[in-house]
């Protein structure tokens, strides 16, 4: 990390951003370029392990297939800083990005319990779905092998913030 000013190291605080976050972008190998996926996730209280839900078939899987190896990126954009006497902006934000290696899950109380991780993400109170959902939908987990956290918050003397 170039800016290690930023640099976000304690493991509390990587997973309280992860916890914040609404999008998980995946880059899975693939030719010409990466295939980069957004996607909802959910993820274990330690933050090592991330669980992505998905339809039956797809691109994804097709190249998982070859390389189960992918790159994962998630941010917190916490607003827009204008400097208007000094006539510049920036953005603060929080992120973590990083590595992992992807397996699917196959097991009925795996993959429950995955989905359960998934709704914990978005919505607070538990939430009852139709447990045959897991018949039909496929669940991976990345196991992570590697990451870093990142924070920018600037604040401008006297002035607010937009």
């Amino acid at each position: 990390m170039r800016r290690n000013d930023r640099a976000v190291t304690d493991p509390a605080e990587i997973v309280d951003i992860m916890s914040r976050c609404e999008v998980l972008h995946l880059a899975i190998a693939a030719q010409p370029a990466p295939y980069l996926l957004p996607v909802n996730f959910g993820m274990e209280p330690d933050g090592l392990t991330l669980y992505v839900h998905g339809a039956m078939e797809g691109t994804k899987y097709d190249l998982l297939a070859q390389n189960n190896q992918v790159g994962f990126e998630m941010e917190c954009t916490n607003g827009l800083v204008l400097d208007e006497t000094g006539h510049n902006c920036t953005m603060n934000y929080e992120s973590v990005m990083g590595w992992c290696i992807v397996s699917e899950l196959t097991d009925l109380k795996e993959k429950l319990h995955a989905l359960d991780c998934i709704m914990k993400q978005y919505h607070s109170e538990e939430f009852p779905y139709d447990p045959a959902v897991a018949e039909r939908t496929r669940i991976l987990c990345l196991r992570i092998q590697e990451r870093t956290g990142k924070r920018r918050a600037k604040r401008l003397r006297g002035r607010k913030n937009a």
